[in-house]
């Protein structure tokens, strides 16, 4: 289980990674957008999409790091 917090915090890190340069990449497409309130639509969407997905992945990680926890007390008390 020793790897296990190893894996986890490089996995989650690149995983934050990932998201940040997504959202860092969407001004790149704005551009295609006609002006108007699809724009303001599209980029409210997108910012809420990015919030839904950072939630998630802290849920993701903060439950993976618990089972870790719960599963290295049980091999302490075995």
């Amino acid at each position: 289980m020793r790897g296990a917090k190893l894996i986890a915090r490089l996995w989650f890190s690149l995983l934050y990674v990932f998201l940040i340069a997504l959202t860092a990449a969407l001004p790149l497409v704005g551009p295609e957008v006609p002006l108007g309130r699809l724009r303001v639509f599209i980029g409210c969407l997108a910012g809420g999409l990015v919030v839904f997905a950072t939630s998630l992945l802290t849920r993701m990680r903060l439950q993976y790091l618990a089972a870790v926890e719960r599963l290295e007390a049980g091999e302490r008390a075995a």
